[in-house]
């Protein structure tokens, strides 16, 4: 052996006991890791009682509803119980009820309202096609035709896509423009063949070009026969000339014998 090898004093295969690094943490830091678990649990329960309230404040406002039928219950649903899904139906109705009533702009701002105000509600849709049709009975096809094209290229309103191409045809058809009337109904018919709205849309093309009959005038009326008992009126005479009275029939005597 190498006399240059000399004997050290500690052990080679010496395994130190002490802590290791995560244990070393874990005692660092025990008291605030207990405190972030006692904070995760509290946040798990208020979860669950915030889930539990809100389901319980959405069947409330669904109970409502199913018992709203006058334009004065809507709207204490909307009022009473905002923020809701069941509140945002409620407006839907509550424009058709006002609308019902001969409140015409005030049904359509409540659409308006409803639009705006909850962009997710799964009856945007319905509301946006209920907006639409209002808007054209009023003679606003311009404002109509933007939401009826929202609807025909939004994925989610697939349901209501056939219906809001036959609206645009209409309105094209009515502007005279009778080559994009027939592509929307054309496109009603052929994206959405298992719609029922692809029949409305062959009844509208079958009657596209068709041309309104002609007005004529009426013949006039016959004359108005003489009642029962009347005397005829007198033959018209040419002008110029008189019959002369017929002469009175004379009967003779009878001889004498």
């Amino acid at each position: 052996m190498s006399a240059d090898l000399k004997e050290s004093s500690v052990p080679l295969a010496e395994i130190s006991q002490g802590p290791n690094a995560f244990e070393a943490f874990l005692d660092r830091n025990q008291k605030g890791i207990v405190v972030f678990a006692i904070l995760l649990a509290l946040a798990a329960v208020a979860t669950v009682v915030y889930r539990g309230i809100e389901t319980s404040r959405q069947q409330t406002a669904g109970a409502a509803l199913n018992k709203a039928e006058d334009l004065t219950a809507l709207k204490a649903v909307v009022d009473q119980h905002a923020d809701t899904i069941a509140a945002g139906s409620a407006m839907v109705l509550l424009a058709n009820n006002q609308w019902s009533a001969g409140k015409q702009d005030d049904a359509i701002a409540t659409l308006q309202k409803f639009i705006a105000s909850s962009p997710d509600h799964p009856a945007i849709p319905t509301a946006k096609a209920n907006l639409g049709s209002k808007l054209m009975v009023q003679g606003k096809s311009g404002d109509a035709a933007k939401l009826f094209e929202d609807l025909a290229s939004d994925p989610e309103a697939r349901f209501i896509a056939p219906f809001a191409l036959i609206s645009l045809g209409d309105i094209a058809k009515t502007a005279g423009d009778l080559e994009k009337a027939e592509a929307s109904y054309t496109k009603a018919k052929t994206a959405f063949p298992e719609s029922s709205f692809a029949e409305t849309a062959n009844r509208r093309l079958a009657i596209l070009k068709t041309k309104p009959p002609v007005e004529i005038e009426p013949p006039p009326a016959p004359p108005t026969p003489p009642a029962a008992g009347a005397a005829a009126p007198p033959a018209a005479t040419p002008a110029g000339l008189s019959i002369p009275p017929s002469p009175e029939l004379e009967i003779p005597a009878p001889a004498k014998p």
